[in-house]
């Protein structure tokens, strides 16, 4: 079963919400796309840490390198890792070191700096851009070479996307488009028991107010000036895949009755609290 991704949406498309989104999604989908098998995911040596460890049909190493945005500086990291392994040699019972080491960086888009690095390197490398693609109700992962003009790759993600807009909602405000990044890595199971608990929080009072604040969202009613009284907090635990729920509630058997932020376990699919 294929596992579920994070995206956000932005001005520009469709974005894997994290750089470590982008390096589980491919590295699950390693066989579909290069015909690789996974072998090691951040690898540590002497000092650096390898994105993805692969290896091809005749034992051949692949390093994999991924960036979620532009960087100019993923060939000078992957000539470091190749000079790494090629030293210390991990993984020597399954490894043919005697094979070419395949050099693989991953990115949205390269910047110039990345291929005049790779024109004057004695090194082989291997550049692809990726972007995501939304189609018939579904996403799918696009690959391209740079320089070959080979068959693009494609693989499907398992993200829906959600818009809980223009639903009869007794006065109830559209959700952030935060939250709806959230929702659309869950199941639709998921998504609707949410969506009752962001309703009956907002509908406890009229005072609420739903506020993004850095990666979260909370609920809060404003007083003074520039001050919040928080009821309710919900963030998204992005490898697990889910929205965690924070209550402020008074701590129990204290005389002063204390109020602390409280996290909320749920049964599956949220059913219950």
């Amino acid at each position: 079963m294929a596992q579920n991704v994070a995206l956000r949406k932005t001005d520009q498309g469709w974005k894997f919400i994290d750089e470590s989104e982008l390096e589980t999604f491919v590295w699950d989908n390693l066989e579909e796309i290069f015909g690789l098998k996974p072998l090691k995911r951040q690898l540590s040596i002497k000092g650096e840490i390898c994105d993805i460890l692969a290896i091809g049909k005749k034992n051949q190493l692949a390093i994999i390198e991924l960036k979620n945005t532009e960087d100019r500086y993923v060939i000078n990291q992957l000539t470091r890792y190749y000079e790494n392994l090629l030293e210390k040699q991990p993984f020597k019972d399954i490894i043919n070191y005697d094979e070419e080491i395949r050099l693989i960086a991953i990115c949205p888009s390269f910047h110039r700096h990345n291929l005049i690095d790779k024109k004057y390197s004695k090194l082989k490398f291997n550049l692809f851009t990726f972007c995501i693609k939304y189609q018939s109700n579904e996403f799918y992962f696009n690959l391209s070479h740079v320089h070959q003009q080979l068959k693009t790759n494609i693989a499907r993600i398992n993200y829906q996307e959600v818009n809980l807009q223009n639903q009869v909602n007794d006065n109830i405000p559209d959700p952030p488009r935060l939250l709806l990044d959230w929702l659309g890595s869950l199941t639709n199971t998921e998504i609707e028991n949410l969506t009752k608990i962001r309703h009956q929080i907002l509908s406890f009072d009229c005072r609420l107010e739903e506020i993004v604040l850095n990666k979260s969202i909370i609920y809060a009613s404003k007083y003074g000036k520039e001050k919040i009284r928080q009821c309710a907090e919900l963030c998204f635990e992005r490898k697990a895949k889910k929205i965690i729920l924070f209550l402020w509630l008074i701590i129990p058997n204290r005389q002063n009755k204390t109020i602390a932020r409280m996290q909320i376990d749920t049964a599956q699919e949220y059913l219950t609290y």
